[in-house]
């Protein structure tokens, strides 16, 4: 107990003894925390979403700005996919037309295996 006590008096410190203060001093606390976690995580989404700075730091100060109303925003603008998606995407599309050329070679040379 004699450890803590330092750190809990300090805290306590921070906070109003009056119920309604303390309600008050609460809730903005709370509200902080979630302000904090909208930036957050815009943050991590918009990094991995795609590499313009520019957008970056426009979404990032667009959910700062306006926490809720930002956020929203921002859901509506961000890019529907991820860079890794697009990447993914586009090697796929790039396997999938080398196969079908390779299947289509594959069919003509049949062709004319079968004509002779």
């Amino acid at each position: 107990m004699d450890l803590l006590s330092p750190l809990t008096h300090s805290v306590s410190a921070f906070f109003s003894s009056d119920p309604s203060v303390l309600l008050f001093q609460c809730g903005m606390l709370l509200i902080a925390c979630i302000v904090v976690f909208f930036v957050l995580f815009t943050l991590r989404d918009i990094l991995l979403r795609t590499s313009s700075f520019l957008y970056q730091i426009f979404c990032i100060l667009l959910v700062a700005a306006l926490p809720l109303l930002g956020f929203l925003l921002y859901l509506l603008i961000r890019p529907s996919r991820t860079i890794a998606e697009r990447r993914l995407e586009s090697k796929v599309d790039e396997i999938l037309e080398k196969f079908a050329s390779h299947q289509k070679k594959q069919g003509q040379e049949g062709k004319k295996a079968r004509g002779q």
